[in-house]
């Protein structure tokens, strides 16, 4: 192994995922940009020699025999790559530091628990000796969750995959926490159901992942965010005691522990096992796609359509450099590059429409569920479309989209490999603030980010979220401090406008500094009282959310 890269890219195992990163799309990305079309693959020069990261587990030797005697030897991994995908997550700011080999620190051990019980005695070990822990799904985390100090242990819940519990009758499952979507969603289709949360991630992410970020797959308009789902939990606190709720519809016994739980991201124990709401497979599946003149356009037909009642399960709203992009890359991403004869034809047809190439905007819609509810939706959104200022133009850019989904971050592998900063950033705020904080984010980012995708995906009655997918050179040598000066000016513009610092990637170390600007100093106190309940050894996952 050359670079510590190889072992951070997207994939299971030594598979790494094959993406069409084709010659056309890479010009395409450098012209926009303004870079050399001749550029090469960029070499990182390393920070650090890689012997430094070979090194045996620096662990207590009693920590290690009491492990050893509570789990089999297949549970218990110092491999060098088992240590570095588990200390690891899919940021920018971790890519970069794995190709110039600046890794803060490795995860000693990997352990890989089956049962709630299992759980529960790794952690009191951990606790006799101070070990920190470091909980990892999928390891598909945006903010450096799963970024460890030195010295601690991966608890990775990768085993703990089973459905423990289908209820067709009232429409919830429990299910280990650690099984990952597609296996998920087989099961439950195989039952004539569906969780209804796919995330970009959906993939290779986990269930216990997407609860403990507050995570929001791309049918929430429809379903909801991951936490909406939620009825009941299992849970090992930081001490290694079982924490439970009952499972319920509502409730009204006080605060609501699953919500605390929810978004905790492993800073105050375990979560093992869930009980999720779930949903019929849906009836019918109906898709269409809008131009509107510009994004405020759009905003504005799907917020009187969510406010009037109507409401499809998917909707993204896409600015006009997206618009553009998507509908390039889509062609540029086939080899040899090939753009189909209608949307050539829609295209020349809209132009002359006055839906210009320079401001039109996007729109790509999902309905699903009951036939009869399916058709009125579909024909309210049609409607809301054009009298805001849209023009339909029928199914296939969705059905294209749909195709995709789940293939734009396994590009960011052979973008970066060319020199390129690229980075997602998401908000959320109520619509009086969209399209304000919409044009402050363009002002202060575009000079230094020359290609900047925005999107609307994620809907409510009272706003939606924004999802910033920003592109520019690196500065060479300066890598890191770009992303971090860059990483500022967006969340502060956030703050400035009414946004949040994240809508569903979660808080992690990335964001912690300004997650008092949010929930206030008393919101942080309560975060390290409750911390402090449940794990008063802060060995849980130390630093998420600037706790210790």
């Amino acid at each position: 192994m050359k670079t510590l890269d190889k072992v951070t890219r997207w994939g299971i195992g030594s598979k790494p995922v094959h993406v069409r990163f084709t010659n056309a799309l890479k010009e395409f990305i450098f012209d926009m940009l303004g870079m050399d079309l001749q550029t090469k693959k960029k070499i990182y020069p390393q920070k650090r020699s890689l012997d430094e990261y070979f090194t045996e587990p620096q662990l207590p030797e009693k920590f290690i025999m009491k492990l050893t005697q509570e789990l089999t030897s297949d549970q218990i991994s110092s491999d060098f790559q088992d240590r570095v995908k588990n200390s690891i997550g899919k940021s920018y700011l971790e890519i970069i530091q794995a190709r110039i080999a600046d890794i803060p620190s490795l995860v000693e051990l990997v352990v890989y628990p089956r049962t709630h019980n299992e759980v529960i005695k790794v952690v009191k070990i951990a606790n006799e000796y101070k070990i920190p822990i470091s909980p990892v799904g999928g390891g598909t985390s945006m903010t450096l969750g799963i970024q460890a100090p030195s010295g601690s242990i991966a608890v990775n819940l990768c085993q703990m995959n089973q459905v423990l519990l289908i209820n067709k009758d009232s429409l919830y499952i429990t299910t280990q926490v650690g099984i990952l979507g597609p296996e998920l969603e087989r099961i439950l289709n195989h039952e004539n159901l569906t969780l209804g949360h796919f995330p970009q991630s959906f993939v290779y992410s986990s269930v216990g992942g997407w609860v403990v970020t507050r995570g929001a797959g791309q049918n929430s308009t429809l379903y909801g965010k991951i936490e909406d789902m939620i009825m009941g939990f299992k849970f090992v606190t930081g001490m290694g005691e079982t924490l439970t709720t009952r499972k319920a519809p509502a409730r009204a016994t006080g605060p609501d522990l699953n919500q605390i739980i929810a978004g905790s991201e492993g800073a105050f124990g375990i979560l093992t096992e869930i009980t999720l709401r779930v949903s019929k497979l849906p009836q019918k599946r109906k898709m269409a796609s809008f131009f509107f003149h510009n994004f405020k356009e759009g905003i504005t037909a799907f917020k009187n359509l969510l406010q009037d009642g109507f409401t499809p399960a998917i909707i993204r709203l896409y600015n006009t450099e997206e618009t553009f992009s998507s509908l390039r890359s889509s062609a540029l991403m086939k080899d040899p590059p090939k753009e189909s004869f209608l949307i050539r034809t829609a295209l020349k047809y809209v132009e002359l429409r006055g839906y210009s190439e320079k401001a039109r905007c996007l729109a790509v819609v999902v309905f699903e569920g009951n036939s009869d509810l399916v058709k009125v939706t579909r024909k309210k959104t049609i409607a809301y479309a054009k009298q805001a200022g849209g023009i339909s133009l029928g199914s296939i850019p969705t059905k294209s989209w749909i195709k995709s989904r789940y293939e734009s971050p396994f590009l960011r592998d052979p973008i970066i490999d060319h020199g390129i900063l690229i980075e997602t950033f998401e908000t959320s705020t109520t619509w009086e603030n969209i399209v304000p904080l919409y044009n402050a984010v363009q002002k202060v980012l575009k000079p230094e980010c020359p290609v900047l995708w925005v999107h609307a995906s994620h809907f409510y009655k009272n706003g939606a979220n924004l999802y910033f997918h920003l592109f520019a050179p690196q500065e060479l040598g300066n890598e890191v401090e770009q992303f971090l000066r860059i990483k500022k000016k967006i969340i502060d513009t956030f703050l400035e406008n009414g946004g949040t610092v994240s809508h569903h990637h979660g808080v992690g170390r990335t964001f912690s500094q300004w997650l008092s600007q949010e929930i206030g100093v008393e919101g942080i106190r309560i975060l390290q009282d409750i911390k402090k309940s449940l794990d008063p050894n802060g060995i849980m996952n130390p630093g998420v959310f600037g706790l210790q």
